[in-house]
């Protein structure tokens, strides 16, 4: 038994990889011995959660898991979202959060094929995404095309803008991507008489992030 428990430990140390990174997540027993994280703090932006603790003493631990869950829950329930393998480590970063959503985590530590108790449950809500484009404006300026004017998002981190339009009333379809902060046109030639479209625009930051969606401009040809 002793040996089946340190093969699958050891499994475990080839698979995980870096510091608040995970590729396999191990099986453990529960060991109520093992001391848990007394306090972690958390920093939340808009697409990451960082996490800081007290450097851990015992020398049992080899070192810390992480769950993560969502409040809605009505029954609780948690998922690993990364092990760190050395106990000296006192930082993890989630990086798979979307902005202005509410998450639960909890840690635990681990040694040879054994794990601790969960932590204190900790109640994180990441921060809320960028304001929309403020203007958006459609106007004709052929019977073959339409010229979509916005004033530029102020946040400096924002790079491109995407581009969406809505025929007579359908569905959504991303049409361009327009780069660089201060772009502010885009040029539909894909336009015909007799129908009616409508645009809205999305700014994008550097890191991926997309702004709340602007207001509706509609023009009908």
């Amino acid at each position: 038994m002793k040996k089946s428990t340190l093969l699958l430990w050891l499994l475990g140390l080839l698979i995980v990889s870096g510091c608040g990174s995970v590729q396999g997540l191990m099986i453990y027993e529960k060991d109520a011995s093992l001391n848990t994280i007394a306090q972690v703090k958390a920093l939340p932006a808009m697409n990451t959660v960082g996490f800081e603790w007290q450097k851990i003493e015992d020398s049992r631990v080899r070192g810390i898991n992480i769950y993560r869950g969502t409040p809605q829950n009505k029954e609780q329930s948690f998922r690993q979202i990364g092990s760190i393998s050395n106990r000296y480590a006192t930082h993890f970063v989630d990086t798979q959060v979307s902005p202005n959503t509410e998450y639960v985590y909890t840690f635990t530590t681990f040694s040879l094929g054994k794990e601790s108790e969960h932590g204190k449950v900790l109640y994180v809500k990441t921060r809320p995404t960028f304001r929309p484009v403020s203007f958006v404006k459609a106007y004709k300026v052929a019977s073959d095309a339409v010229k979509v004017l916005w004033k530029p998002h102020a946040d400096p981190r924002i790079n491109a803008y995407i581009i969406q339009r809505a025929v007579d009333g359908g569905e959504w379809q991303h049409v361009a991507l327009a780069k660089g902060q201060l772009m502010a046109e885009y040029i539909d030639i894909f336009v015909r008489s007799n129908h009616t479209y409508r645009y809205r625009i999305i700014a994008k930051s550097y890191d991926g992030i997309e702004a709340k969606i602007s207001q509706t401009t509609s023009i009908s040809l």
